[in-house]
């Protein structure tokens, strides 16, 4: 039975993010909108010694292949807020959903196209501290420039992992560089099973 403070964040994502294509998944606290090839995603994040509520958005590129929900760019906020009365709880956590969506709206314009969002993920990797460019931002870099057709740039990314968790990941992928098909191909395979890894519904078309 849901306790009254989890009811109220719940009213207010409802409020706020339904408009915007938001579903809540399951009885949790994320809530997450679905473009196909990546998700938008709120999370209402529980304290975990009192009934309290802070706010993430974040971005999961479901061609990622984690197999995970991750959060791959997040925005955090300062807000929170801890229940005391219904009335004062209920007023600050309208704040917070409200925030929710105004940066839900910001994501959503941020990567309307997989170009803008690619170009973010290779600028990202190349400016990246040392540790990350080896890691889950180079691959991720590497995959985007794949799908544009900029092998030489993906072949740099993907040939540059050095991270044991994520070098996995990325070998398989560089047998297909150089063939855009086939690239194009492995990555909606991806896709298709980051997709069914999160109980999402299967898609009619292929993303890329």
């Amino acid at each position: 039975m849901p306790t009254r403070h989890n009811s109220i964040i719940v009213n207010s994502a409802k409020i706020e993010l339904k408009a915007l294509g938001f579903r809540q998944k399951g009885r949790s606290r994320l809530w997450v909108s679905d473009h196909q090839s990546w998700l938008n995603v709120v999370e209402f994040t529980p304290d975990r010694w009192t009934k309290a509520v802070s706010l993430m958005n974040a971005v999961h590129w479901l061609w990622a292949g984690t197999g995970f929900l991750a959060f791959h760019e997040a925005l955090p906020s300062r807000q929170h807020a801890e229940f005391e009365t219904g009335e004062q709880f209920t007023v600050a956590v309208s704040k917070i959903a409200q925030e929710a969506a105004s940066k839900a709206e910001e994501m959503q314009g941020r990567f309307a196209s997989f170009e803008s969002a690619a170009a973010f993920l290779v600028d990202r990797a190349r400016s990246s501290p040392d540790r990350m460019q080896p890691s889950w931002w180079g691959y991720q870099a590497g995959i985007a420039a794949g799908l544009l057709g900029d092998f030489s740039v993906a072949k740099t990314f993907l040939s540059g992992i050095t991270d044991e968790r994520v070098t996995g990941h990325a070998i398989p992928l560089l047998g297909f560089v150089g063939n855009p098909a086939n690239f194009r191909n492995r990555v909606n395979e991806l896709v298709a099973q980051q997709r069914e890894a999160l109980d999402l519904a299967a898609l009619e078309q292929p993303p890329f």
